[in-house]
């Protein structure tokens, strides 16, 4: 059973739901929203059980080793 959660977290998770494994990037590029909107909803996420990482991937916009994001 998914725990009440707004609007936004509903959003995100939504996103990481349907899409299986993404990075915090996609999931803003997603939403049309910027990042920063997104990152502090996934951490809510994963600090509720909801959503846990799965691994990790070079972001090649930023040649950086992100984390993706997968729902419990």
């Amino acid at each position: 059973m998914i725990p009440t959660i707004g609007k936004k977290r509903q959003a995100v998770y939504g996103v990481i739901k349907s899409a299986g494994k993404i990075t915090n990037r996609m999931i803003a590029k997603n939403l049309g929203w910027d990042i920063n909107r997104v990152t502090g909803r996934v951490t809510e996420l994963v600090n509720m059980g909801m959503v846990t990482d799965n691994g990790t991937i070079k972001d090649h916009e930023t040649n950086r080793t992100v984390t993706l994001w997968e729902t419990v």
